[in-house]
């Protein structure tokens, strides 16, 4: 799960193939908005494609995240941009006993990739990207909190 400071957001694999999503820490420190965007990569391996992607996930799309986790959990098959113009997309493949992740990741807009892996994690996947969310929100939670501007202000 973790290598020094790493946590892993996403995991999904199986003994061929395997799309894993490491958050590797805070861009940034201080009291900035971007001090809680978070630097991360994202790794691939199977038989016809090996590569890293390196991504900063802003809060928004954390919260995307956890929007897209409990509709996985809820047997939806989701799609997240998880920065700039890199998607993951994850369908639920129900043909077998066990409900199976395809994942795609499409960064054509900026590296021209795009790569679908079909996986058979086993039983409690969707439940074990709840479980990495939790540990990444509690490494890193956010500590930039903005408040709207008074009325005020603007006056």
């Amino acid at each position: 799960m973790a290598e020094g400071n790493e946590v892993e957001l996403i995991c999904l694999s199986d003994p061929d193939s395997s799309v894993r999503l490491v958050v590797l820490g805070r861009s940034s420190s201080g009291d900035s908005p971007y001090n809680d965007h978070l630097d991360a990569e994202l790794v691939i391996t199977s038989a016809f494609a090996d590569g890293r992607l390196g991504l900063r996930l802003s809060p928004e799309a954390m919260d995307d995240w956890s929007t897209a986790v409990h509709e996985l959990c809820n047997g939806q098959d989701v799609s997240w941009t998880a920065a700039g113009d890199t998607e993951i997309r994850i369908e639920i493949d129900r043909d077998f006993s066990i409900p199976r992740p395809i994942v795609t990741v499409d960064d054509t807009g900026e590296s021209g990739v795009s790569v679908r892996v079909v996986l058979d994690p086993g039983n409690g996947w969707d439940g074990e990207l709840r479980e990495r969310l939790g540990r990444v929100r509690r490494a890193w939670p956010n500590e930039v909190v903005t408040t709207p501007r008074s009325r005020s202000y603007w006056q």
